[in-house]
């Protein structure tokens, strides 16, 4: 009988152990580009900077389909598959979709039906559990059609994503001539397919004079991903790490945790010229947000 409560205490003990630990390795994820911009800033290679990122203690990576090169040394490194990420301009006839700034050949010019295509593709072949569309900023001269015609197929886009088993969302963009610029916005985009979801991009929400915590509690039931990104202040918009900034990134993500959200967190500091302090501060401070135990207990 003795053996017997032993071997039950022990298996308690394990499994509140192996509980603990889950909880103390939050879901924070990079973008690849950034890992890019590291090895450039600092004159390294991109396994070198991609090896730095990772002792950092980020889990995962947002890639685009041009950056398929690089996924073999990210899963080497143990970088999980976080969201494929792909640019569509549906009022072209072609469209170039990013560079990777270390190799001349890394662009990715097609039609936007071909581009559809091969990120839907990629996303599969990967296994990322969402593909992220950033839908096109409409010009200057665009139409009350020309939009309607870009929401179109953003749900048409939606709707065939989930009959090829994949999950499609948008983000909040900043740039107030996209169809994704704040709530309101990105709201009467998701009305037009039940299915698309939301990348939250809680400095995008600062960028369009808005409250992200408001913004969050209005489409909450959509959000599947998000972009951790903080803005110097209320009026000065400039990408900052996560927490050092005014946009109330410690709220939103206890927001979310309280929720319950079990997706990924991705870092963003587009435009940081120091790259890899950056992403090493908004580690730390996102960590401590999302698991404050561990940080006091260390």
């Amino acid at each position: 009988m003795r053996i017997v409560s032993l071997l039950l205490a022990s298996f308690f003990t394990l499994c509140s152990c192996t509980g603990q630990k889950a909880q103390e390795e939050p879901k924070i994820s990079v973008f690849a580009v950034h890992i890019n911009t590291i090895a450039q800033q600092e004159n390294i290679s991109f396994v070198e900077a991609a090896a730095k990122v990772r002792q950092m203690g980020y889990a995962g990576a947002d890639v685009y389909p041009y950056q398929e090169d690089v996924i073999s040394v990210l899963d080497s490194l143990g970088f999980g598959h976080s969201c494929a990420i792909v640019h569509i301009n549906y009022l072209g006839d072609e469209h170039v979709d990013g560079f990777d700034p270390n190799n001349a050949r890394g662009f990715f010019r097609a039609g936007w039906g071909d581009l559809e295509d091969s990120a839907i593709s990629f996303t599969k072949r990967h296994n990322y559990p969402h593909l992220m569309l950033v839908p096109n900023v409409l010009p200057n001269d665009a139409t009350d059609e020309d939009a309607e015609k870009v929401r179109q197929h953003v749900a048409d886009f939606a709707n065939r994503c989930v009959s090829e088993g994949v999950d499609l969302v948008v983000e909040s963009f900043d740039n107030e001539a996209s169809l994704c610029y704040g709530t309101e916005r990105l709201q009467a985009l998701l009305s037009r397919s039940k299915s698309l979801g939301v990348a939250f991009d809680i400095g995008n929400f600062t960028f369009a004079k808005e409250d992200p915590v408001e913004a969050y509690e209005a489409m909450k039931d959509r959000v599947r991903h998000v972009h951790v990104k903080d803005r110097a202040s209320l009026e000065d918009m400039t990408p900052v790490p996560a927490g050092t900034g005014a946009s109330k990134i410690s709220t939103v993500l206890n927001k979310m945790e309280e929720r319950g959200y079990k997706g990924w967190y991705t870092i963003e500091v587009f435009g940081s010229r120091q790259m890899l302090t950056d992403l090493e501060t908004a580690y730390r401070n996102t960590f401590a947000i999302l698991r404050p135990d561990a940080v006091q207990k260390n």
